[in-house]
């Protein structure tokens, strides 16, 4: 031990795996990284990474590190990437052990549950990878909302809004469909299929004379299926019908809140 040293013992704890920190409290450096538990050497590679990035670094220093920076992570049992790192939740609770805080890293503005650090990125992504996914999911990959529940209502809003942002409506039979799973009819922005149509060739006119390319184009909705909507364009340029499509989409979204996914015919 250093002459004149004060150390702290910090520790963080799951079921699988523990973590302890040696803190040099008058530097705030860390001068030893160990773990421990009945999983260590499934998490070996992803703690050894993180001892590598932390062990002789100073609290400001470590504050830098985020999942995006480190290569190895251990993978939950089916496969498939876990919404938050053990590892990294692990050094952020030994830390506010130390600190008496619990926003530390610099993604932690992104953190909707600070108990179990799980970021707006995180739950985003799942959501974009299955539609169905709903917070009993989140709940049993992490453990979020199942301490304080504070985070509740934000992570449910935000699994909704990015549903909607991206077309994914929960329980529909497949991504195109106008129907749930009971055959009824879905009502997008507030509107049946026949009105919603009706609503965005409004738009869509409105958008072609603001651009001054009526006698230019010939833009038709042909169909619409819930957020899919198939156009045809009089172009056989696949490079000008991308660019009108995609500003059309832009329109209607800066209109009505809602990205539609559209389709040349």
């Amino acid at each position: 031990m250093m002459e004149g040293a004060a150390f702290f013992n910090a520790k963080a704890t799951t079921k699988d795996i523990s973590l302890f920190l040696d803190i040099d409290s008058k530097r705030d450096v860390i001068k030893e990284f160990h773990f421990d538990g009945p999983c260590a050497s499934l998490y070996k590679a992803e703690m050894e990474e993180l001892k590598m990035h932390t062990q002789g670094k100073t609290l400001e220093e470590v504050k830098g590190i985020t999942r995006a920076s480190l290569m190895f992570e251990t993978r939950l049992t089916d496969g498939h990437k876990a919404v938050t790192s053990t590892g990294l939740w692990l050094l952020r609770e030994a830390i506010a052990s130390y600190m008496g805080e619990s926003r530390f890293f610099k993604e932690d503005r992104d953190l909707l549950c600070l108990c179990f650090s799980v970021t707006k990125r995180d739950i985003v992504q799942k959501v974009l990878n299955n539609r169905d996914f709903e917070l009993k999911t989140l709940l049993q990959e992490t453990m979020a909302t199942s301490a304080c529940g504070s985070c509740r209502g934000p992570i449910l809003t935000l699994i909704e809004e990015t549903r909607n942002a991206h077309g994914m409506i929960k329980g529909l039979d497949h991504s195109r469909s106008r129907f749930d799973k009971d055959g009824n009819w879905i009502k997008i922005a507030g509107h049946y299929p026949g009105p919603l149509l009706i609503k965005l060739d409004e738009l869509k006119d409105e958008w072609m004379k603001r651009e001054g390319i009526v006698d230019q184009f010939s833009i038709e909705l042909v169909n619409i299926e819930g957020f899919h909507i198939s156009v045809k364009i009089n172009s056989t340029n696949e490079k000008t019908v991308s660019g009108l499509l995609s500003a059309l989409t832009d329109f209607w979204k800066s209109k009505l809140g809602i990205l539609f996914f559209l389709q040349s015919v």
